[in-house]
């Protein structure tokens, strides 16, 4: 029994240990393309996406394809708004686009793989700042080969956050719920919104943030970062409650004590 759990513990550590390497080649080219310049163009009003974006993700299908031939493959630019059959990589290749291109330094590459119940392994890499978050179902999560856990806070007044604004927003609507955002203002000692939701999520999962939500994400954005906090120690629900699946429109991650505390925030907030 115990042989065979040696093996399937190398088997675990390989797989993860690829799928590392892969968020790391992706951030090498995205940081050369940086360095050269890249051409930029307008998803949306307010979303950009690069040549970067582009490169990153056709560099990160051929190279998960080839560590697991069997899985689909789900990626931000080449999303047609149907999910594969499980298994499947969920990926950004370049989580915080706008922030790249206008060269301010938090984006960074997510990977995930769905095995059709939940998300086995998960990596999230900031080239810039050679940080490297990665996590396997049942064996921690990981910073540049340290084990990290979220936090322990239990009241709002003692935490940081974070959250994320949406790109469908204009000036007559935010697109977004403000009364959830004026509650936790008036009630922690700050909120940060940094640009990526994946490295908010690992910033969870390592204890720089006490919690993080967002009402309005897609799949790439979240599915590494969810497996990071859970395996931290952490608690991930969907952004009203219940379970986070990769069909989750938002996300609510925090350490395990102030969780319910951030969940009656944004679920009573009618009632205030």
């Amino acid at each position: 029994m115990k042989c065979g759990q040696g093996i399937l513990e190398r088997l675990i550590l390989k797989m993860i240990d690829k799928i590392i390497l892969a968020a790391q080649e992706a951030g090498s080219i995205l940081l050369a393309a940086a360095r050269s310049g890249v051409e930029i163009s307008s998803k949306s009003n307010h979303e950009l996406v690069t040549t970067a974006d582009l490169l990153s993700e056709q560099f990160l299908k051929t190279r998960l394809l080839e560590i697991e031939p069997k899985a689909g493959f789900l990626g931000e630019e080449g999303w047609e708004g149907e999910f594969p059959a499980p298994p499947f990589w969920i990926v950004d290749p370049l989580d915080g686009t706008n922030n790249y291109a206008h060269g301010y330094p938090v984006w960074a590459v997510s990977i995930a793989y769905w095995n059709g119940s939940d998300v086995e392994y998960g990596c999230v890499h900031d080239p810039g700042r050679n940080e490297t978050f990665s996590a396997s179902r049942g064996s921690g999560t990981w910073f540049n080969g340290h084990q990290v856990f979220s936090t322990r806070v239990e009241n709002l007044s003692d935490s940081i956050f974070a959250t994320g604004f949406p790109y469908h927003r204009s000036v007559d609507d935010p697109g977004m719920d403000l009364d959830v955002l004026r509650f936790f203002l008036g009630r922690v000692q700050g909120i940060r919104r940094g640009g990526s939701a994946a490295l908010d999520l690992a910033y969870v999962a390592c204890g720089r943030l006490d919690g993080f939500w967002e009402e309005h994400l897609m799949p790439w954005d979240m599915a590494a970062g969810f497996l990071l906090v859970e395996e931290s120690g952490g608690l991930v629900s969907a952004y009203e409650g219940g379970k986070w699946t990769p069909f989750s429109a938002g996300v609510l991650a925090s350490g395990s004590p102030v969780h319910r505390k951030m969940l009656q925030g944004i679920t009573n907030r009618k009632n205030r």
